[in-house]
């Protein structure tokens, strides 16, 4: 890893500082400052408190008066301090959150513990060359009646909520590499529209989240036609941030250095150890 940006690599994943590296790179990027911290979430409370509680929203509002200035950083870095556009993703995370309850709704720590163990899903102990948290996800022994599609999505959920706790995470981003492999036509049919809806919400302006793209690998042919069925839900930016590599590991490659990545994701690391990162994630000893 001699090349590659160890600068990134050495931030931990649930970091709770800030590199002066990243410190540049939220200037840089998101314009922000000190004093634009400030101003904004001056201002995002003001909105906040303006919010009638009559509206669709006034609940949440009245919880966020009280939430400490954290909390709203995650919204403000998304949109780039645009107050406005950050309380329009406020007001889109609260609307997901009630038209998806089970998916936002509380799971425990041993069975997110249990997936993340398996890659359904999983994360990189440690970041890639970008400053970026990597999730994981190994289609190959995932079973649709024992584990179905939407509570995928809620550990998804639980574990996006989870990273942004670091700042870094927050101005970095997430993204997330796809075995598809051993794909089979029973999980294919396991999930409907209404399914993938709620994973596309989550990555498409429902959450404070940079998302930074995700890369399939190994799919089979029939994918297409399921990739066909949901790129008419994307919008543009999140249509460009989807790569299909097959069984390119040419292409999967110039995105990923090959040696951050584990070998049963298309690298030549070691194989992904779940119980390493669900200790550094959830806690407990990592051996």
């Amino acid at each position: 890893m001699s090349d590659l940006n160890c600068s990134k690599l050495s931030v931990p994943v649930m970091a709770t500082y800030l590199s002066e590296e990243t410190k540049d790179q939220a200037f840089t990027e998101l314009e922000e400052s000190d004093d634009v911290k400030a101003t904004s979430l001056a201002q995002l409370r003001q909105l906040i408190e303006e919010t009638e509680s009559v509206t669709p929203c006034g609940e949440m509002m009245k919880r966020l008066k009280t939430v400490d200035d954290g909390f709203l950083l995650r919204f403000l870095r998304t949109r780039k301090f645009n107050v406005e556009k950050a309380f329009g993703l406020i007001k889109a995370y609260n609307k997901y959150h009630k038209k998806y309850p089970d998916v936002v709704g509380p799971v425990s720590e041993e069975e997110v513990r249990q997936r993340i163990h398996q890659a359904q899903p999983g994360v990189l102990p440690y970041r890639d060359h970008e400053g970026r948290v990597v999730l994981l996800f190994n289609i190959k022994d995932w079973d649709p009646v024992a584990y179905p599609f939407w509570k995928v999505v809620q550990t998804y959920i639980y574990l996006i909520e989870r990273l942004l706790v670091s700042e870094e995470t927050q101005i970095n981003g997430i993204v997330i590499i796809e075995n598809f492999e051993d794909y089979s036509i029973r999980q294919m049919a396991a999930v409907g529209i209404s399914d993938y809806k709620k994973m596309i919400g989550m990555l498409q302006g429902a959450f404070p989240l940079r998302f930074k793209g995700v890369h399939f690998l190994g799919q089979p042919s029939f994918f297409v036609k399921v990739y066909s069925l949901i790129k008419k839900f994307l919008n543009s930016k999140l249509l460009n941030r989807v790569y299909l590599h097959g069984k390119n590991a040419d292409s999967f490659r110039q995105a990923f250095p090959p040696e951050l990545v584990p070998c049963d994701f298309g690298g030549t690391a070691p194989q992904y150890d779940g119980h390493v990162a669900a200790n550094l994630i959830l806690g407990g000893d990592v051996e």
